[in-house]
């Protein structure tokens, strides 16, 4: 019984303590990413020019790493959307050639990531009129069978439809919307990185 309360003790202390525990992420970040011109770094070591470009890629339509842009898109989700980052790739020497299709192939890459994204606001754009448009046509049924219609069935449906389009449309153009524009944002930031190169640093 004394082990059973004595453990139940140390959970209670466990549980404060976690709930109480913080972490300073802004000074984290700072301290961990951003350099005294205000540019956040991502840092990547590489063996070779296999760890950027696939090495399943053939001349002139050369692909991006799958694994190095994971790397890249991850450690970016940690770093503030305001801020300009520049990409340090480290612990090869890379020739001029091969400089400029790296920098090719990355902006590219994040390029048709931030056209994606693009898109997907048109659409949601469209869907949302859409949704609009089929809502103002549900309010005028519902205004007319309110007036002219003895039936409550109709009614009802007109109703329904009424309120069908009219959260579809807020939950698209206002929280789906959102969504979609903070990741254009992100895909903005991303397709702007500045690259350079660091053979020293290993």
């Amino acid at each position: 019984m004394l082990l059973i309360t004595k453990r139940s003790e140390k959970v209670k202390k466990n549980l404060e303590r976690f709930r109480n525990t913080k972490f300073n992420y802004e000074n984290f970040i700072s301290e961990y990413y951003i350099d005294d011109d205000g540019n956040a770094y991502i840092s990547a070591r590489v063996s070779s020019i296999d760890d950027v470009i696939s090495k399943y890629s053939i001349q002139n339509y050369e692909w991006a790493n799958s694994e190095f842009i994971n790397y890249i898109e991850n450690v970016a989700n940690y770093i503030p959307i305001e801020e300009t980052i520049v990409l340090e790739i480290c612990g090869h020497k890379f020739n001029d050639q091969e400089q400029t299709l790296i920098k090719k192939v990355i902006s590219q890459y994040f390029g048709l990531k931030l056209g994606d994204s693009i898109i997907d606001i048109n659409i949601n754009k469209k869907k949302s009129f859409i949704l609009l448009i089929f809502g103002i046509v549900s309010l005028a049924l519902f205004v007319i069978l309110n007036f002219t219609s003895t039936s409550t069935t109709f009614l009802e449906l007109a109703l329904l439809a009424l309120w069908f389009f009219l959260w579809e449309y807020l939950d698209v153009r206002l929280l789906e919307r959102s969504k979609l524009s903070v990741k254009k944002i992100e895909a903005a930031q991303l397709a702007n990185l500045k690259i350079v190169f660091n053979e020293n640093e290993k």
